[in-house]
């Protein structure tokens, strides 16, 4: 529980998502003695990034597992990003509820895992839904009034930011691009300060799945 210097290394896919931990998870949860450790998942021997194969995923993460067995392990992987040969993801359907379709996927990697320390988590649908808790917190980067609010028309359709859909063209990062074409170079810069800008309790208020995710660990 909560208190007792509960350590927690994180595999994430990148640069952008091992400072958002860095910058607004770590200092949370440090607050209950929970430390976090953002470890970015190797592609390959010496290179760093991205999510390319079931495999490669459980291999890294069963070595941290056991690797570090006084720790918890836990993934910070974009659902949209998970590697076509994923078992069960070539059955998701976005007709369905996507809640009981990504519980079924962590369960899957859990089951492949199979070590008793690992927590994991998937972001529905990537990483860049946590921005759109608070499109406006983008004018921060001197986006346009005009394209911040089609972003919000287009949210408003989607039923939160965690609906927002998973395909090449509707997916949140790719809605940024379409409309703020620099997003697809300034993640690294912008990902985390419009993440900042919002705040952590507004991105838990507005991403349930997330959330309970934050409490799991808040309860360590």
């Amino acid at each position: 529980m909560a208190g007792n210097h509960t350590r927690v290394n994180i595999l994430v896919e990148g640069q952008t998502e091992e400072t958002f931990v860095r910058e607004l998870l770590a200092p949370h949860l440090v607050a209950l003695q929970v430390y976090l450790t953002p470890r970015i998942i190797e592609t390959s021997k010496g290179h760093k990034g991205g999510v390319v194969s079931f495999g490669k995923i459980v291999h890294q993460v069963k070595r941290w597992c056991r690797h570090d067995q006084n720790a918890k392990v836990t993934t910070m992987f974009d659902l949209y990003g998970l590697p076509s040969d994923f078992p069960g993801i070539a059955n998701w359907n976005n007709n369905q509820p996507a809640l009981l379709q990504v519980a079924a996927l962590e369960a899957s990697l859990a089951a492949s895992i199979s070590q008793p320390n690992l927590i994991p988590y998937f972001q529905l649908h990537e990483y860049e839904a946590l921005l759109f808790s608070d499109l406006a917190a983008f004018k921060y980067a001197d986006v346009p009034q005009i394209v911040i609010e089609a972003w919000q028309r287009e949210l408003a359709l989607c039923a939160g930011p965690e609906n927002v859909n998973n395909s090449r063209s509707t997916a949140p990062s790719k809605r940024l691009i379409a409309r703020w074409p620099q997003y697809e170079y300034a993640k690294p810069q912008f990902g985390v300060l419009i993440a900042l800008e919002i705040g952590l309790p507004r991105i838990r208020q507005q991403c349930p799945r997330f959330d309970e995710w934050v409490s799991v660990l808040e309860s360590l």
